[in-house]
């Protein structure tokens, strides 16, 4: 068993695009079910195997925008981002670490990310503090098959970049 949701948070940040962008909320969206298994040999993490419930995705909050989000644009986007991820069909993200290299405050993870049914090498740098490994991993959506969001003829759009952000407690004595 490795970390989940107790041990850490997984959000993933949008931004907007387009001529209507002003009109646009960027989002930040709560994973609330993933799953984390780290195989430790000698004390040293030898692989990492990550995975998150798409459908677990919820609106935590939204800034920009003409007005405030309310309860049912919560619910709208939560459809709307399940119909572009095609959750039905792709209900999870997976993540599988080929190498690991820990240094005194950084773990460089590389690895294969499947998002949407396609998979792409993925290099990340964590950072570890405080008992907690941190990072912040841009993710290009339509290098997945993902077509972003869009609304008003495409005037309005979610910006293909995402950044994926991870904030873990490390177990004792990592």
């Amino acid at each position: 068993m490795g970390p989940g949701p107790a041990q850490g948070t997984v959000k993933v940040r949008t931004g907007v695009a387009g001529s209507a962008s002003r009109m646009g909320h960027r989002l930040v969206l709560l994973v609330t079910e993933w799953s984390a298994q780290v195989e430790i040999a000698d004390g040293v993490a030898q692989s990492v195997v990550f995975t998150a419930d798409l459908d677990s995705m919820q609106v935590e909050s939204g800034s920009g925008g003409v007005t405030p989000l309310t309860v049912v644009d919560k619910q709208v986007i939560h459809r709307n981002a399940n119909k572009a991820l095609e959750v039905g069909k792709y209900p999870s993200v997976d993540f599988s670490s080929t190498e690991i290299v820990m240094t005194d405050g950084t773990i460089d993870i590389a690895g294969s990310l499947t998002i949407h049914g396609v998979s792409e090498p993925l290099d990340a740098t964590m950072t570890i503090a405080d008992g907690r490994a941190t990072a912040t991993i841009p993710v290009t959506q339509t290098d997945f098959g993902i077509k972003p969001y869009s609304a008003m003829l495409g005037q309005l759009k979610v910006s293909d970049e995402v950044l994926v952000e991870l904030d873990i407690a490390l177990p004792s004595g990592a």
